[in-house]
């Protein structure tokens, strides 16, 4: 049950951050986003392309965590921790340019 529950407030926390970042560049345009990978990922692939990338990373996050913690809880629970971190960090910065 704290490893379904892990995942999901990693899920939680990366929507957080695609929502607001989608908010963000409706805003201010795609100049707002400081990230230059996430620049570069919109200017090649669209939002469907960093869509689709904030998914996959996540779901490999995910299936990681869950493929280790049988052997190393702490481990997987760092990752978990420093993924939702990840997520709230880029979330609250997006929200502080809006």
């Amino acid at each position: 049950m704290p490893q379904l529950l892990s995942l999901g407030v990693l899920a939680l926390a990366h929507a957080f951050d695609w929502a607001s970042f989608v908010v963000m560049v409706d805003k201010h345009g795609m100049a707002a986003e400081a990230n230059p990978i996430v620049v570069g990922l919109a200017e090649l692939a669209g939002l469907p392309g960093l869509t689709l990338a904030k998914i996959a990373t996540v779901a490999f996050a995910a299936i990681l965590m869950t493929l280790i913690a049988p052997r190393r809880r702490r481990l997987a629970m760092a990752l978990s921790m420093f993924g939702v971190a990840a997520g709230l960090v880029g979330g609250l910065s997006n929200i502080a340019t809006i």
